[in-house]
This record gives structure tokens, sequence and C-alpha cells, in this order.
């Protein structure tokens, strides 16, 4: 298999386990000095997180802490690869705890280094999230 063959492989792996916030398999395919960018401003997760550790927690309980445990789904639509970037074009849908129902489009580009993430940028419709949010 080749090197983008084998990060889009990771990719599903990876929304595969944060469908089921399982941050065993997640810390395996990160890492341990990762980074996670995500907009800053109108999300409550905005900013720079680093650390493996660090992001597990903060991907899983922003999950836990906001949907319906085991209504979230990110479902990957497209994805480009090359050497060692992936980028994917997702979409989550989610029951919030209130019973609302959300449903965003994010693009994701992963950097792999060692056949790990090493760094995540997240891309997403800030508008909407933080309409939905109320942030």
């Amino acid at each position: 298999m080749s090197r983008p063959e084998e990060h889009k492989r990771l990719v599903r792996s990876f929304f595969d386990a944060l469908n089921r916030s399982d941050a065993a398999t997640l810390h395996s395919l990160m890492q341990p000095d990762m980074r996670w960018v995500v907009p800053d401003g109108a999300i409550m997760m905005g900013g720079l997180h680093e650390g493996a550790e660090t992001v597990i927690e903060r991907m899983t309980s922003a999950v836990g802490e906001t949907f319906v445990p085991g209504s979230n789904q990110t479902r990957i639509r497209a994805m480009l690869a090359e050497e060692n970037v992936v980028m994917a074009e997702t979409r989550l849908t989610a029951t919030h705890l209130d019973g609302r129902r959300y449903d965003n489009c994010y693009v994701f580009v992963f950097e792999f280094r060692d056949g790990r993430v090493a760094e995540l940028r997240e891309h997403v419709d800030t508008a909407y999230a933080a309409a939905f949010f109320g942030t």
C-alpha cells in the first residue's frame, strides 16, 4: 500500500475511533506531541491544543458533554492524499443533549510523521456552530 493510501486508511480509523470515543485507538494514531488547530473565535474549542493526551481529552469530552452518547457520526465525504498530508471533507451529525440535531460540514487536514498524526487542522462553518451552540 502506498504511503498516501495508508494515511487515508489511518484517517478512516481516526474517525471511526472518534465516533466511538475510543481514546485508546485515538492515542495509537497520534504522535505524543501532536497539535490540533481549531478556528479561533466563534467556537468553544477554538485555538491550539498540544499533546495527544490533551487533544484526546478535549475531543472526547466535548462530544460526551454536548451530544447524546452514541448519536455523533462523522462521515467522510471525500479524501485527498499526497505524501504525508490527507485532507478529509466530513459531515458531523449528532443529537444535542437538549434534543436539537447538529449537522455541520468540516474539512480536516492531517499531517503525518512516522505513520502517526502529528498535526490536525480543523476547518468548520464557525457561523453555524456559533449559532447552534450560542457562543
